[in-house]
């Protein structure tokens, strides 16, 4: 067996610990689909690895509830990989089966086996919650290597993933897109980051959710979520370390590219370097877009002086059916949070720096204290309007508050965001009566 089948077998061993569902054993070990993504009614093609041969095995489809949707019968047996590089050329897989899925299908993220993701779009949906499929793929080492070193083999990442290799769910959403599929919102859809390339994919929509993690956007999809908001669209950023890095994708779209260093990128564009988004030659900062940077905040659970959580300092709206008044934390342990910039503090509340962000209105609903590099910094979750004709982003930056430290385990959080989600949809006013009061002469951050 060469080096290459037996970093694949320790894939698959990773992924057999990765289970959705406590009633239903499967005889598939990993897999993947040709595409990420479809509408119901399209064919999708499925690469299937079984832990043995059978002739007639029944495929499921289930929800992220456990409820199965669809089966189909097909061969399966083991499969191994002959490439090279499975981490960049994909894994190669024999085809299983091609599935037309049912014309009335609801838009949702959906996993084959209860292990192999498939976000099944909407033509009509007016609310888009947007999968960071591009994140996934970053952080996974199918294969030998992600874009990461501390995970790939050699300690080596890879500038190239491919999209045609073995991937789970996406950890940090999981939790808020089980609870999405408990509620009643109508005309709900779901696309992946290689979507928002396309416009058509949220144009009919009148409110779009980036949830979970979602830090790799390429240059399109950047100016289309811009082009959302300013057409007088709203947006809420349930994501945090959002939009750090920028991405393209191969010409076939079956590799995600990024490398992290404008000197190793080969391509001539320089504004489509695979750079950080604040570099000054893409001249596309990330505030402009979220009002917020990762750079400005950090690391919550690392030593920092903080609450697990964002200290609330307004009477919003947001906080309606809960008891959360000034003062009190909403609990939520983060990995990773960016913050606004800020000019100061008075009598311990930070203060936005308007002239940094130019924005129409803007105000700071809680904070939270943390540090990256030995460096402390300020979380903040705000909510803005960047000019007259633009909607309303509502930005809680973190990358937790749709896992199972926020809205799988804080009841809070789910109330929270039912009623951003809902005051967005319906257009209510979202800022707080007293936000002025934030504008007032603010003390020093040197102080």
């Amino acid at each position: 067996m060469s080096a290459h089948s037996l970093i694949v077998l320790c894939s698959f061993i990773s992924s057999v610990l990765f289970s959705y569902s406590a009633t239903a054993y499967s005889d598939i070990i990993d897999g993947y689909t040709n595409h990420l993504s479809v509408y119901p009614g399209d064919s999708v093609t499925l690469y299937l690895n079984a832990a043995k041969s059978i002739t007639e095995y029944t495929i499921k489809l289930y929800t992220l509830q456990g409820e199965e949707v669809l089966q189909c019968k097909a061969s399966v047996s083991p499969q191994l990989t002959d490439s090279k590089k499975p981490y960049e050329e994909g894994f190669g897989y024999k085809r299983t089966t091609a599935v037309f899925l049912p014309p009335t299908l609801k838009s949702g993220v959906y996993l084959w086996e209860n292990k192999i993701p498939l976000i099944v779009k909407s033509t009509t949906a007016k609310i888009i919650v947007l999968y960071p499929s591009n994140t996934e793929n970053a952080y996974c080492n199918a294969g030998g290597k992600s874009l990461y070193s501390f995970n790939s083999s050699d300690k080596a990442a890879s500038p190239v993933v491919s999209f045609l290799r073995p991937m789970s769910i996406e950890t940090h959403s999981l939790e808020f897109l089980r609870w999405m599929e408990k509620q009643t919102f109508q005309d709900v859809g779901y696309i992946t980051d290689m979507d928002m390339d396309e416009y058509r994919e949220i144009k009919k929509a009148s409110l779009l959710i980036v949830a979970g993690h979602s830090e790799y956007w390429t240059l399109q999809a950047r100016k289309n979520f811009d082009r959302f908001v300013g057409d007088g669209k709203n947006a809420l950023i349930i994501s945090g370390n959002t939009m750090w890095w920028q991405v393209r994708y191969s010409k076939d779209k079956n590799q995600l590219i990024c490398y992290k260093n404008a000197k190793n990128d080969p391509i001539k564009s320089g504004k489509l370097k695979t750079i950080n988004w604040n570099e000054i030659t893409l001249n596309y900062p990330i505030m402009r877009s979220l009002g917020t940077d990762f750079s400005l905040a950090g690391y919550g659970r690392k030593g920092d002086k903080g609450w697990d959580g964002y200290k609330i300092i307004t009477r919003s709206p947001l906080l309606e059916n809960t008891n959360i008044k000034p003062g009190d934390i909403v609990s939520c342990a983060s990995d990773e949070l960016d913050g606004a910039p800020l000019s100061g503090f008075n009598d311990g509340i930070p203060i936005i720096n308007q002239d940094a962000l130019g924005f129409q209105k803007v105000e700071i609903i809680g904070y939270d204290l943390v540090s990256r590099g030995g460096v402390e910094g300020v979380a903040t979750w705000i909510v803005f309007k960047a000019s007259r004709s633009s909607g309303i982003v509502i930005n809680t930056a973190t990358t937790d508050w749709c896992s199972r430290h926020g809205i799988g385990s804080n009841p809070d959080i789910q109330t929270i965001t039912h009623t951003m989600i809902t005051k967005l949809f319906n257009k209510e006013y979202v800022f707080s009566p007293e936000e002025n009061a934030q504008n007032k002469e603010p003390v020093s951050l040197a102080n």
